[in-house]
């Protein structure tokens, strides 16, 4: 059996073609935690999302993005985080008020009749072409560390069940803004 450190951008790549998106997205989070050398730790902080490498961030995104037809890939998150974050005040972020972004890629499940707005738990998500645009690759924001969850008021298993930060989705939605202005 491969171990998760000896995933390769071919493996990336068969397993979007086979569309087995699970999977993929756990080769994508995997190759991103060996570009940030964080695979002891196994999550990744926003400064490490900040400092992601352009050629590994478009690659991954042109195999996402080629696999779906434009459904998935780190670009199409970006397009539709830009879109929508002209329209957010950072200030008003809470369990009621999360950033437009979660809700538009389906990250969120929405409580009734009081309308707090928690994380769908990481199997919950849809790993299907039927998802929302952007709904993947989705594990680079689940995967935290227990303390982060609780904090973020998750279980402390990961984001599911908890709120929105934005410090990890600022993070590398402003790489993939500043990496696309490089050739």
């Amino acid at each position: 059996m491969v171990s998760p450190q000896d995933w390769t951008m071919t493996d990336l790549a068969a397993l979007l073609h086979g569309q087995e998106w699970q999977a993929a997205d756990q080769v994508t989070y995997n190759l991103l935690l060996g570009a940030a050398n964080r695979q002891r730790e196994g999550s990744l902080a926003p400064i490490d999302l900040a400092q992601m490498p352009c050629g590994l961030l478009h690659h991954m995104d042109w195999l996402w993005v080629n696999a779906s037809q434009g459904q998935f890939g780190f670009s199409v998150q970006q397009r539709i985080y830009q879109a929508l974050d002209q329209t957010f005040d950072p200030a008003s972020l809470s369990p009621v008020n999360p950033h437009p972004f979660c809700q538009a890629v389906g990250w969120l499940m929405v409580t009734v009749p009081r309308p707090l707005a928690f994380f769908k738990f990481y199997d919950f998500l849809n790993f299907s072409l039927e998802a929302p645009a952007g709904h993947l690759p989705a594990l680079w924001y689940w995967r935290m560390t227990w303390i982060e969850s609780l904090r973020t008021g998750g279980f402390g298993t990961g984001r599911g069940g908890g709120f929105a930060d934005l410090a990890r989705l600022d993070a590398l939605m402003l790489r993939m803004a500043r990496c696309s202005q490089m050739p």
